[in-house]
């Protein structure tokens, strides 16, 4: 995900659905089992989960990688989706569409589909940020991030393509959301430590979250651990995916 996007994600409120306790700035840390990524801001280690809890270690296999059923990440049903909120008192509105193409991306020996989503941000009416998204489902129903083309505006024109990556050529695809999340189970949607990074840890798991229409159950609650050493909690749902985001105390609508 491009600073961009997560800076509007992160400082959004709007349509509030229900509140989480909000998780602020992970602290500096020493290597875990050798491993140091670090923060990018002041280049300390991140406190890293141990690579024995990460669960997208393996190497995934992808039969029919463009039929994305999982219930929690359900991106292959998501024909379209409208956010509306505001940041800083400003009218926010995004768009994800998915778009009628796939793109098949080389890694790690496999020519994998993909699934392409189209994600559109605008602030106080004009755009800022487009950007395409490239997922695809491996064979025990995790679904995999292959990277995003990031156009990210100013002014109405292009500025630059800060936040673009791609599965193969920078580094490799990261899990996004497992086949049968447990709690403690722990990966990285984005693992370029440099370029972009992201690791998730499951919290809790059978959570019953308030939906527009009654109870939605079996939602997941994880905690992402940033580049910058900063924490989001969020809310994944059957049907819905990405349900809720909060951070810092504030609690942005996602569902």
């Amino acid at each position: 995900m491009s600073t961009l996007r997560r800076w509007l994600l992160v400082t959004m409120i709007g349509l509030m659905l229900l509140g989480l306790p909000g998780a602020g700035f992970a602290q500096g840390a020493t290597p875990v089992g050798g491993e140091c990524v670090p923060n990018e801001l002041d280049g300390a280690c991140l406190p890293i989960a141990p690579a024995r809890d990460r669960v997208d270690r393996a190497t995934p296999v992808f039969s029919n990688p463009t039929s994305i059923d999982n219930p929690l990440f359900p991106i292959g049903e998501l024909e379209s989706a409208l956010l509306m909120g505001t940041v800083d008192d400003l009218p926010f509105r995004v768009e994800v569409t998915l778009l009628p193409i796939t793109k098949t991306i080389e890694w790690n020996g496999q020519r994998v589909e993909t699934l392409v989503s189209q994600y559109t941000a605008y602030l106080d009416g004009r755009i800022m940020e487009v950007a395409l998204d490239w997922y695809a489902q491996a064979d025990d129903g995790s679904v995999w991030y292959f990277g995003e083309d990031v156009f990210n505006y100013e002014n109405g024109v292009v500025a630059d393509t800060h936040g673009t990556w791609i599965a193969g050529q920078e580094g490799p695809a990261g899990m996004i959301m497992p086949g049968k999340p447990q709690v403690g189970d722990v990966y990285r949607p984005e693992n370029l430590p440099g370029v972009v990074f992201e690791e998730v840890t499951v919290k809790d798991t059978g959570v019953t979250v308030d939906g527009p229409v009654g109870p939605v159950r079996d939602a997941i609650v994880v905690t992402e651990l940033h580049a910058d050493g900063t924490t989001e909690d969020k809310t994944f749902a059957p049907r819905y995916g990405e349900f809720l985001t909060s951070s810092g105390g504030d609690v942005e609508a996602l569902a």
